[in-house]
C-alpha cells in the first residue's frame, strides 16, 4: 500500500486539485442566482477559496514537470507563485468563516485587515529568515506554507465550521428542514479539513516533526495526507452541492409569496368592491329613510333621536370608507408593493385603452425599504401614467421595477411623441414637480429623459439602507401584459 501511493503521488495530487476546483465551479456555476440567506450569499467565498485551492495543489504536480526543462531560476519564481497563492487561498475561506458568522460591518473590516497583515507579515518574514539563515526558495516555501496554516487555514477552516453549523437554526427558520442536514454535515467535513490541513503540514526549517509532518504521518499511518484531504474536500463538495439546493427552495418560495401576495391583493379589491357597492349604500339608504321619518314626524324628541341614529350611521358608513382606504393601500413589503403597482398599471390600461407591460424583479434580495415607500410609489406612477395618458398620445407604456440589496429602481417608458427639452415643466405642470418631491422624502432621485418624437422615461432612482452590496439586476421576474 506504502508503494502504490508513493508511486501514485502525481495522481493523487491532482484528483486533490480536482476535487476543490469541483466545489469552486458547482457553487460558481450558481452566482447570479439571488438569496437572501447569509449561507447561500456567503458561498461565493467558498467557492474562490476551492478555486485558488485547486490551483496551488495543482503547482505539487506541474512545477517539477517544468523543472525538468525550465531554467531554474524561472522554476523558483514558480514556487514563490505557488506559495504565494497557496496561503493567498486561505484569506478566502477566513472571509467565508466571518460572513457565516454575521460579524459587524466594522469586525468584518478589522478580521479582513489583520489577516491580510498576518499574510503579508509571513511572507516578508519568511524572506527575511531565509536571507539571514540562507534557506532555499523551496524552504522558504516549506516554512511559509507551514506557519500560514497554523495561523491562517486553521482559525479560518474552524470560524467557518462553527459558523455552518449556526446557520442551520436560519435555514429552520426558513423552513428548509431538509437541506439543514447538510449544513451540519459539511460543518463535521470542515473541521476534519482543519485538523488535516492545519494541524499536519510539510516539513519545514521550523524543525516540527511526527505526526505533524506530512512526512511523518505517511510513515506513522502509510496514508498521505493529500489524499485524506482530498477525501475531506470530496465530502466538502457533495455537501455543498446539496446546500445548493437552496437556490431552487428560495426561488420557489418567492414565486409563491408573489401569488400569495396577488391572491391577497385580488381579494382586498374585491372586498373592498363590495363593502362600497353593496354595505356603503345600504347603510346610506336606510340613513335617507330614517331622515325622511325625522321630517315626518311632529314628536321633536323622537325626530332628534331619530337624527342621533342618523348620525351614528353616518359615523359608521365613515369608518368602513376609513377601512376601506386601508384595504387600498398595499402591504408595505417588495411583493405587495409590487402587486399594488401591477394593479394600478391594469386598471389604467382598461381606463385608457393604452397597453401597458409591467415588469418587476429582484423582490427577494431588496433593501428595507423606506415608511410609507408604497404609498409615494403609487402616486409617482399614478402621476406619470396621468402624463402619458393627457399629453404623449401614445400606444404603449412599459413600467419595471428592479429591487437590489441597495436600490430601488422605478421606470416609465412610453412611445409617445415626447417633449421639447428634459424639463417638460408646461406640460406636466405640478405633477411633476409633486412627483419629484415625493421622490425626495423617500430620499431618491427622479429623472425626466424625454425628446420630442421618441417618447419619455420617468426614472426614480431611489437607495435602500443594505450594508449588502447589489447583486445581479434580474434576480426574479412577473411579466404581466395589459391591453384593451
Amino acid at each position: 500500500m506504502r508503494e502504490f501511493f508513493e508511486q501514485n503521488e502525481t495522481i493523487i495530487l491532482f484528483g486533490e486539485g480536482l476535487v476543490f476546483f469541483s466545489l469552486g465551479f458547482a457553487v460558481w456555476l450558481q452566482r447570479r442566482r439571488a438569496t437572501r440567506l447569509t449561507l447561500s450569499s456567503s458561498l461565493i467565498w467558498f467557492a474562490t477559496f476551492a478555486f485558488v485551492e485547486a490551483l496551488a495543489v495543482w503547482g505539487y504536480v506541474f512545477v517539477p514537470i517544468q523543472a525538468t526543462y525550465l531554467d531554474p531560476q524561472i522554476v523558483d519564481w514558480l514556487v514563490v507563485l505557488r506559495a504565494v497563492v497557496q496561503t493567498g487561498a486561505f484569506l478566502f475561506l477566513i472571509q467565508f468563516g466571518i460572513r457565516l458568522l454575521e460579524a459587524s460591518p466594522r469586525g468584518r473590516v478589522a478580521v479582513t485587515v489583520g489577516s491580510i497583515v498576518a499574510w503579508g507579515a509571513i511572507l516578508t518574514g519568511g524572506v527575511m529568515l531565509a536571507s539571514g539563515l540562507g534557506w532555499t526558495v523551496t524552504e522558504w516555501e516549506a516554512f511559509v506554507s507551514a506557519v500560514s496554516r497554523y495561523a491562517l487555514l486553521l482559525p479560518a477552516a474552524s470560524l467557518s465550521a462553527v459558523g455552518l453549523w449556526r446557520q442551520r437554526r436560519e435555514l429552520s427558520e426558513s423552513g428548509m428542514t431538509v437541506i439543514r442536514p447538510y449544513a451540519a454535515a459539511a460543518a463535521g467535513a470542515l473541521m476534519v479539513y482543519a485538523a488535516l490541513g492545519g494541524f499536519i503540514v510539510e516539513r519545514s526549517p521550523l524543525g516540527l516533526g511526527g505526526l505533524a509532518t506530512a512526512e511523518g504521518w505517511f510513515d506513522a499511518t502509510a496514508l498521505p495526507v493529500a489524499a485524506l484531504r482530498g477525501i475531506a474536500g470530496l465530502a466538502l463538495c457533495v455537501f455543498a452541492v446539496k446546500l445548493l439546493e437552496i437556490f431552487d427552495v428560495e426561488a420557489k418560495q418567492r414565486l409563491e409569496d408573489l401569488d400569495r401576495a396577488r391572491a391577497i391583493a385580488e381579494e382586498r379589491t374585491r372586498f373592498r368592491r363590495e363593502l362600497h357597492d353593496g354595505t356603503i349604500q345600504s347603510i346610506y339608504a336606510a340613513g335617507l329613510h330614517l331622515e325622511s321619518l325625522a321630517l315626518k314626524m311632529g314628536d321633536e324628541a323622537a325626530r332628534a333621536e331619530l337624527r342621533a341614529v342618523v348620525s351614528e350611521l353616518n359615523d359608521v358608513s365613515q369608518g368602513i370608507r376609513d377601512y376601506i382606504t386601508d384595504l387600498a393601500t398595499a402591504p408595505a413589503t417588495p411583493e405587495g408593493i409590487a402587486v399594488g403597482l401591477e394593479e394600478q398599471s391594469r386598471n389604467f390600461a382598461e381606463e385608457s385603452g393604452i397597453a401597458v407591460r409591467f415588469k418587476v424583479s429582484g423582490t427577494a434580495i431588496s433593501g428595507p425599504l423606506p415608511p410609507e415607500a408604497g404609498l409615494h410609489l403609487e402616486q409617482i406612477l399614478r402621476e406619470a401614467l396621468a402624463n402619458v395618458a393627457r399629453h404623449a398620445r401614445a400606444t404603449g407604456i412599459e413600467v419595471t421595477m428592479r429591487f437590489a440589496a441597495d436600490e430601488l429602481e422605478l421606470r416609465i417608458v412610453d412611445d409617445g411623441r415626447g417633449m421639447d427639452g428634459l424639463a417638460g415643466g408646461e406640460g406636466c405642470g405640478n405633477g411633476l414637480r409633486n412627483m419629484r418631491e415625493r421622490a425626495r422624502r423617500l430620499g431618491g432621485r427622479l429623472e425626466l429623459l424625454t425628446s420630442v418624437g421618441s417618447g419619455t422615461i420617468v426614472k426614480l432612482s431611489l437607495p435602500l439602507d443594505s450594508d449588502e452590496p447589489a447583486t445581479e439586476p434580474i434576480v426574479s421576474q412577473t411579466f404581466t401584459e395589459v391591453t384593451t
